[in-house]
């Protein structure tokens, strides 16, 4: 470990300004930086041959004094790297810079803080995790978040009970460059999808989310964490036994691939950075039901979920939860017309899908990352996808983000993390609430792709073109492995 006392950058420096505004009395600040290492050293000659691969990150240490608030300690800001990589899936983390003793050091990961529970509070810290995925400058001060919001701590201040709402921690999600998908569940009117499927669409992809949910804690009420990750029990038995699978209408029912979801991976400013939160931990809200007995208060406030935001590129007009549907809809509407062909996995495909045991995957992307991951994959005979449609694609797919819906099946997917094919459909564009032909790009299925042709919403019709790819091939993120 190395240790450095820092002087005052700007952000620390505002900070100090803010606290000497909301508390006149305010005295002094201390602030440190505490890099850490795998590698053994003892100057800083030797320090000098160590690498990118040794640093396991950094954390700055805080303390501001005054004597309205007494000595408060606490860490400003840390990004420590994931430290299991087996079943831990996070993506969407930003290269973290740092110099330590003159050297310059990354560190890959989402920034972790602690509030002061002064200028700001649990819910500027969630807000500045998610925020630095959208934000220009890669970060989001706390000061811009409190001037976007009239926060001047003289007429407004935070703390003392004071905090956001979930309208203003959108309002600055947005101003850094997000489009946030809120869900409400303190409302037992509003009825939105499990909570666990709005935070899952956003993780997989590379957005965080924030989740709000009700304490026991006089002086809080409602805490705010943000969930950046997930862990991915391969071996689980939830989706075997789980009866509430996800239907959509007459025949059309699959298995999301949340199931298999063990725990989230989120920062709890309270208690530190890169914890696992079970998936069912938190739950919804009770409401009373007629004729039931009345939950219990504790009941109807602790470790239930009030709110979710979740993130997205403000390009983006389609939710996951909807992209996953719809995707499945087209599905069932192409099946029926697959070329008949002397290929197990398209038959295994079919009769997933008719078993109602088909697993979906939404995954954002553009059409670059799409045709990058095509031309990573092969089958299980290492049959690639043809290159001739592969440049076809790169010609004519248009520069907006997709949703695609990977398709494969239970033991396929949990055992080999692969899949059968997947569909691609508009994210940027807001389809109808019925079928909406517009909203469909294109699909691969075992040995063929498959485009629109013609029809109407009611009996859309397809041309399918020779892929190349015959069989089940890797998920996007495990290109390369078999």
């Amino acid at each position: 470990m190395v240790i450095e006392k820092l002087d005052s950058p700007d952000d620390l420096r505002e900070e100090n300004e803010d606290l000497r505004t909301r508390n006149a009395d305010f005295k002094s600040s201390a602030a440190y930086r505490l890099s850490f290492f795998t590698a053994k050293f003892n100057t800083q000659q030797r320090l000098a041959h160590v690498s990118d691969a040794d640093f396991i990150g950094y954390a700055v240490m805080k303390e501001d004094n005054a004597p309205s608030f007494g000595d408060k300690r606490r860490v400003y800001e840390s990004v420590i790297r994931p430290s299991r990589l087996v079943n831990n899936f996070v993506r969407g983390g930003q290269d973290w810079p740092c110099q330590v003793a003159g050297k310059m050091f990354k560190v890959n990961g989402y920034l972790y803080a602690q509030q002061n529970a002064l200028t700001n509070v649990c819910a500027h810290v969630a807000l500045r995790t998610a925020a630095a995925r959208f934000h220009p400058n890669g970060d989001m001060s706390y000061r811009e978040m409190n001037l976007l919001l009239g926060i001047d701590h003289v007429n407004v201040k935070m703390g003392d009970g004071n905090g956001l709402t979930t309208q203003q921690m959108q309002r600055v999600l947005e101003a850094a460059g997000a489009k946030c998908v809120p869900a409400d569940y303190s409302n037992p009117s509003a009825n939105p999808p499990p909570f666990q499927k709005y935070i899952y669409g956003s993780i997989e992809s590379g957005y965080p989310a924030i989740v709000i949910f009700g304490t026991t804690d006089p002086d809080g009420g409602l805490h705010a964490v943000p969930v950046f990750g997930h862990t991915l029990n391969q071996d689980t038995w939830v989706p075997n036994a789980d009866l509430s699978y996800f239907k959509i209408g007459e025949g059309t029912i699959y298995i999301p691939s949340e199931s298999w979801l063990s725990m989230f991976i989120a920062h709890d400013d309270n208690w530190g950075s890169n914890y696992c939160i079970p998936r069912h931990y938190l739950r919804p809200k009770p409401h009373p039901v007629p004729g039931q007995p009345v939950p219990a208060p504790e009941e109807g406030v602790s470790q239930c979920v009030a709110h979710v935001i979740s993130t997205m590129p403000k390009e983006v007009q389609l939710n996951p939860v909807r992209a996953e549907i719809i995707g499945a809809d087209y599905l069932f509407t192409i099946l029926p017309q697959l070329p008949p062909a002397n290929n197990s996995w398209a038959e295994r495909l079919e009769l997933y899908a008719n078993a109602h045991m088909l697993v979906l995957r939404p995954y954002l992307l553009d059409p670059a990352e799409y045709t990058a991951h095509l031309e990573k994959l092969k089958d299980w005979q290492d049959k690639p996808v043809r290159e001739t449609m592969i440049g076809a694609l790169k010609a004519n797919l248009t520069k907006e983000r997709l949703w695609m819906i990977e398709l494969s099946v239970p033991e396929l997917f949990s055992a080999n993390l692969r899949k059968v094919g997947e569909v691609l459909i508009r994210a940027e564009f807001l389809p109808a609430v019925d079928r909406d032909l517009g909203s469909f790009v294109l699909a691969r299925l075992p040995g063929y792709f498959a485009l629109l042709s013609g029809g109407t919403p009611a009996d859309p019709q397809y041309q399918f073109i020779p892929s190349g790819a015959e069989g089940h091939v890797q998920l996007i993120g495990c290109e390369g492995d078999k």
